[in-house]
């Protein structure tokens, strides 16, 4: 047995107080004195020797409770050997609705077993439906949920998504071995569409396991596509098969310039790499320019480029601020969060091309960002068994495998009989 909170056996200590009080409470004997003992009756010492037998009864229950009270409070774990499993396989849930997969584990014996790559790492049952659709689990935080497995060897079957890497590489007890099942297909994912005047424009992904691109094309309403009643989903009908995605309408992008007489240069490299971001994105960007003498009034803008050296606005929106940086590495650099952005140096038409000015534009403005967060779900890039290992690190020593017990509710039930004992026996005993 072992304590999860050893440190509160000290409390232990506690049973000295009944003791004392116990000592503390007991009567001075007294001395009457009387002329002849003829007519008094014989007392019987028996009848004496079972009232102090009595007191010592409830002494020793209220002691019992005491230190039933403490060792609850310690939180015992009782253990006991268990028998290890000499090979446990574990298998992503979105695997097992693969008959050809799952037949190789047809001929397991007893000392094996199938758990499923989730939380908790359940065994697979029989009669359990196959998962079709599943979300990729933290694969480092189950690997150390492996730790607690009674086994010998460990083999995880997984497809082994980038998204499912995250944090830092764990340390492990056991040594784990991963394969990465690789379905070397690229798979077509229709995201969402934007409305483009009389036309639609339809976002793709092209996922396999080595990269996810995007593509789009405009469409036409036809045998193949078709919106709803309402307009805000499109119904793609292709090969057979049929997909709805939702269609978005792109108001166009405000950005307001705020410039002081100084940096009246970077404004117009600005404005004319806005322009070419428009053209790029197929959408309109409203440029509104303004001297930093005037108040601050357009808070319709979704974009702030502030070019002052007077105190920038706190505002909700996106805001690209100059703050001159002789020692930075780039020309726009994040800022405290992710709506701030800092404008470093001046532009000119050297590092305007080589530091890439109008693709950090585009990473301020944002657009886009409904497919980004649809891209996201349908990423299926995958890394290789060597990217999965964890950090196998042995014991000095090989330590017997034990299965713990939480007696907890045993002792509770003890330490209620035992305060209904001494409930009746102090009532006896008037103590």
């Amino acid at each position: 047995m072992s304590f999860a909170h050893p440190s509160y056996l000290w409390a232990l200590l506690g049973l000295l107080v009944p003791i004392a009080i116990h000592l503390w409470s007991k009567k001075e004997s007294k001395t009457i004195k009387i002329g002849s003992v003829q007519l008094l009756s014989e007392s019987k010492s028996k009848q004496s020797s079972s009232i102090q037998l009595n007191e010592w009864w409830l002494l020793l229950l209220r002691i019992g409770i005491i230190s039933l009270l403490v060792v609850l409070m310690a939180k015992p774990q009782w253990h006991a050997k268990v028998s290890n499993k000499s090979l446990t396989y574990i298998v992503e849930p979105e695997l097992t609705q693969y008959s050809y997969f799952m037949s190789r584990f047809n001929a397991l014996d007893e000392s094996q077993e199938i758990r499923l790559l989730k939380e908790n790492l359940p065994l697979k049952e029989d009669d359990e439906q196959a998962t079709k659709n599943s979300v990729v689990q933290d694969y480092w935080a189950l690997a150390s949920e492996m730790d607690a497995l009674h086994t010998d060897s460990i083999v995880v079957f997984t497809k082994g998504f980038v998204k499912g890497l995250k944090g830092a590489r764990p340390e492990t007890k056991h040594h784990i071995n991963w394969i990465v099942i690789d379905s070397a297909l690229s798979k077509e994912h229709p995201l969402l569409a934007y409305k483009k005047e009389n036309q639609l424009q339809l976002y793709t992904a092209r996922s396999a396991s080595d990269e996810t691109k995007i593509s789009n094309e405009l469409i036409t309403l036809g045998s193949e596509y078709a919106l709803n009643a309402q307009g805000d989903s499109l119904l793609i009908s292709k090969n057979g098969t049929s997909k709805s995605v939702p269609v978005f309408t792109q108001n166009p992008l405000e950005v307001s310039i705020i410039y002081t007489d100084s940096l009246t240069a970077d404004k117009t490299y600005l404005e004319a790499a806005l322009k070419a971001l428009s053209v790029y994105l197929d959408r309109e960007i409203k440029v509104k320019t303004k001297s930093d003498i005037d108040d601050f009034t357009n808070k319709e803008a979704d974009v702030v480029i502030w070019l002052s050296n007077k105190q920038y606005p706190k505002t909700v929106q996106k805001l690209l601020v100059w703050k001159e940086d002789t020692m930075a590495q780039s020309i726009i650099t994040v800022g405290e969060d992710d709506n701030t952005f800092y404008f470093t140096k001046h532009i000119n038409s050297e590092n305007a091309v080589s530091e890439r000015l109008t693709e950090k534009l585009l990473g301020v403005l944002d657009v886009n960002s409904e497919v980004e967060r649809l891209l996201a779900e349908v990423d299926h890039r995958s890394v290789t068994a060597s990217e999965l290992e964890t950090t196998y690190t042995p014991g000095k020593k090989k330590q017997k495998q034990l299965a713990s017990w939480n007696v907890n509710p045993y002792l509770w039930l003890v330490l209620f009989a035992l305060l209904l004992v001494e409930r009746f026996v102090a009532h006896k005993r008037k103590q």
